[in-house]
């Protein structure tokens, strides 16, 4: 009975293990709030499904590389129960119409620091419980005369850093329940009251910016701000001049000066005045003082130049003279050759023969032969002289002693 017992522990372990789910390595999954919370920060990550149990409510992928929201993304892995989620710092420009599909109980959305150039205005439509929305710093450059974002239950909307450059009439007719609106660090110059009155229950507008121009309508509009007590820093704080306004300009009293004190005057014995004159305290410059005074840096350019043509004419001459074998620089070559004994004289003559078998013993030998056998006769050929000391019978010719190689 008792091996039975263990036997059951046993096997209902390894079935419950085996049904268990685990949070991905590229996660921290966590308790925060009461809620279960996965943190997937930093990972490289291309898509919403990496293996997060069904379970989870806040869904953090910030700083990844996901680059679209697909139809019913969410829907299909079965992420019903996402009430934060956070898609900030990706690489998002395109967002299916029904990618948010599923989401009933998502309050927050952060879709901030992404590529996003346009999204429908029923996107957030399966949405219904949305109530924060972050699209700041994404590039909605022109915006057409029409409701940006359709939503009912939407309080806070960020658009900051958008590059917005203008502000249509329409653009939050659809958004009743809008309490706090961020449009700063945008390129919008000037405001029409038109845009603002659709929000009934505005209660904090931020439009920190550096190109208002505080015309007219841009101060009825801070006026009406203030007057429906809804919270907000001015941004034109100066006074404007009035026209009727006379520019007046205090002019200082000069006092008189006197010559004596500020000038080096003397005056002689006949009350004559003398202007004493300053030493000249000017110093002779030296040669190389003037020349450094006077040398401009074009001369340098010039002097470098030519400094470096020099050094390039003498440098390609010493170089033509160690590499080519040209006649002009070859004279102790012809001095060695000159005091050639005759054992190697006769080595190269027989080795010329090999090389060019056609060729008669070449002009500079013969010249050399004739200079040392002074006994040599007209129209003797200079192969056939022979040495003193050698035998009578002339050597054979040269085609007969010719090397095989």
């Amino acid at each position: 009975m008792h091996y039975e017992m263990w036997w059951l522990v046993f096997i209902i372990t390894c079935i419950g293990t085996s049904f268990a789910t685990y949070c991905p390595k590229q996660c921290d999954c966590d308790l925060s709030n009461g809620m279960n919370r996965a943190v997937c920060v930093d990972q490289n990550i291309v898509s919403v499904d990496i293996g997060v149990p069904k379970e989870v409510q806040v869904y953090s992928l910030t700083r990844n590389v996901i680059s679209e929201l697909d139809n019913f993304c969410f829907k299909e892995i079965g992420y019903t129960s996402i009430k934060i989620l956070d898609l900030s710092y990706n690489l998002i420009f395109w967002i299916g119409l029904h990618a948010f599909s599923g989401l009933n109980e998502l309050v927050n959305l952060d879709i901030s620091n992404n590529r996003l150039r346009f999204i429908p205005s029923d996107l957030f439509w399966d949405t219904p419980n949305l109530e924060i929305l972050d699209l700041s710093s994404n590039v909605f450059e022109k915006l057409k005369n029409e409701p940006f974002i359709m939503h009912t239950k939407l309080q806070v909307l960020n658009l900051n850093s958008c590059r917005i450059k203008s502000l249509p009439e329409r653009l939050f007719n659809r958004l009743p329940n809008l309490k706090k609106l961020d449009l700063s660090e945008n390129y919008v110059v000037t405001l029409n009251l038109d845009v603002l009155r659709p929000l009934r229950k505005l209660e904090r507008i931020e439009l920190r910016n550096d190109y208002w121009q505080c015309n007219p309508d841009f101060i009825a509009v801070e006026t009406w701000i203030v007057s429906h007590r809804i919270k907000y820093d001015k941004q034109c704080k100066k006074k404007l001049p009035k026209m009727s306004e006379k520019m007046i300009m205090t002019v200082n009293e000069v006092l008189p000066v006197d010559i004596n004190k500020v000038w080096n005057i003397t005056k002689d014995q006949n009350n004559t005045l003398i202007l004493s004159v300053l030493p000249n305290n000017t110093k002779t410059l030296t040669p190389f003082e003037k020349f450094d005074k006077e040398f401009s840096a074009f001369q340098a350019l010039i002097i470098g130049f030519e400094i470096g043509l020099a050094v390039g004419i003498v440098a390609t001459y010493i170089w033509l003279r160690i590499s080519c074998g040209c006649p002009g620089f070859s004279r102790q070559s012809r001095r060695q050759r000159a005091n050639l004994p005759d054992g190697d004289m006769r080595s190269s003559l027989l080795w010329n023969n090999v090389v060019n078998p056609d060729l008669e013993t070449p002009p500079y030998f013969r010249r050399q032969l004739a200079d040392r056998n002074p006994s040599n006769r007209t129209g003797v050929q200079a192969d056939a002289i022979r040495n003193g000391n050698r035998a009578e019978t002339p050597p054979p010719p040269y085609n007969e002693c010719r090397l095989n190689i």
